[in-house]
């Protein structure tokens, strides 16, 4: 089966740490948050507008973990992506680095966004109207000529990828700056301090400008949301700091578990009622206070997750090997299975609680199936036919 980048990566250590099993089974139980993530925000009072299949049953609950949930997920994909992602240049070199990245990423982000995010955001008519528009009609009149362009969950590639390239740029500048230490740094309260600060200040200076969930989505290759990019570009440069400072290593920096999991139950709260009692945030105050209890909500429940898996999974059990193997395209994929699912019970009425978890629990166990024995076997079949015409060699 074919592994993950994160998998491809994880491996490149110096000779004396140990394999990082708690990263990659952290990302494929993201993967899996981010499905059950978008099958929630089908039922939530009320739904946004622009969300693909909107259920007739709804419940408030839905719109407290569609909220708080928002804030960290995709810190940690950038997190562990930016922390592998130095030793990757480094190790294979720019060129090679970059040949890879032009197949799991260029290409694949360039399919989503040119054919199958058309495809998704068509649901929104198909799901809500008996007469939905031609699909070539909405395609030249609708979706790439109006303010529905989105590149629906395939921004991550694209954002991912603007990432990788600065990165190669500030590499191959000075390759020295980059270079890994020989004895770790461990960071105090004040440089989290400082990174909460500073990351809380990039969200509020786009908020300014655009509204605290808004996107940005012009000239087809960019899409992003402008209170969150620098502070996804500010969790991607923290992982890889992390890994020149020998985080996670034998004598490097360990999240602390007791104290990181209080202060992010503590900042869940925080902001969760400030989002509950400042519904609008228009006014200067509002968007600061705004901005900083996201960010450093964002902080400790990123580093409580990682903490937990730290502890508590860092291990190869054959469950979390095969998902996280397998979360690369579980995460290309999910929207299509999921949105045919959510469309086909949408008008039923069941227990709203039974009918959301029938969607989370078939999407994730479809997804993997699909992935494990369609996708992973078909992969497998080419790459052993194109090494059988010695068209390909593989490396040791």
């Amino acid at each position: 089966m074919e592994s993950t980048e994160l998998e491809k990566d994880s491996v490149i250590h110096n000779s004396a740490d140990s394999r990082l099993y708690f990263f990659d089974n952290l990302r494929a139980f993201v993967i899996v948050v981010v499905i059950i993530f978008h099958a929630a925000i089908g039922y939530m009072s009320p739904p946004p507008e622009w969300w693909y299949v909107v259920d007739t049953q709804k419940h408030q609950i839905f719109n407290l973990f569609v909220m708080n949930t928002d804030v960290f997920i995709m810190p940690i994909l950038f997190f562990i992506a930016g922390y592998f992602a130095l030793p990757a240049i480094q190790k294979k070199g720019t060129f090679a680095f970059w040949q890879e990245k032009k197949l799991r990423i260029i290409i694949p982000w360039i399919v989503g966004v040119l054919f199958f995010a058309p495809a998704i955001t068509y649901m929104i008519w198909y799901s809500r109207t008996n007469t939905p528009p031609e699909y070539v009609s909405y395609l030249t009149n609708i979706f790439f000529s109006s303010a529905t362009f989105n590149h629906a969950h395939y921004w991550f590639l694209g954002d991912l990828l603007w990432f990788f390239l600065l990165l190669t740029a500030v590499y191959n500048m000075n390759p020295l700056t980059l270079k890994r230490k020989t004895e770790p740094i461990i960071p105090g309260l004040g440089f989290f301090l400082l990174f909460g600060v500073v990351t809380g200040i990039t969200f509020f200076i786009a908020n300014l400008f655009f509204h605290a969930d808004a996107w940005f989505s012009k000239f087809v290759v960019i899409s992003f949301q402008p209170t969150r990019l620098l502070l996804c570009l500010g969790y991607f440069a923290l992982g890889v700091y992390g890994w020149r400072n020998l985080w996670f290593t034998k004598s490097g920096y360990h999240p602390r578990l007791s104290c990181w999991l209080s202060a992010a139950l503590s900042m869940l709260l925080i902001f969760t009622a400030y989002r509950m009692i400042n519904v609008t945030t228009e006014s200067i105050t509002l968007k600061a206070g705004h901005a900083l209890v996201h960010s450093f909500f964002c902080l400790t429940a990123v580093f409580a997750i990682i903490g937990l898996f730290k502890k508590y999974c860092n291990s190869k059990v054959y469950l979390w090997r095969r998902l996280s193997a397998n979360s690369y395209s579980i995460y290309y994929i999910h929207q299509f299975v999921l949105l045919p699912i959510a469309y086909l019970v949408q008008k039923i009425e069941l227990n709203i609680w039974i009918k959301y978890l029938l969607v989370s629990v078939i999407s994730v166990i479809l997804c993997f199936l699909v992935s494990e024995y369609i996708i992973g076997r078909a992969f497998c079949i080419g790459r052993n036919k194109i090494q059988g015409k010695g068209l390909i060699t593989k490396h040791r």
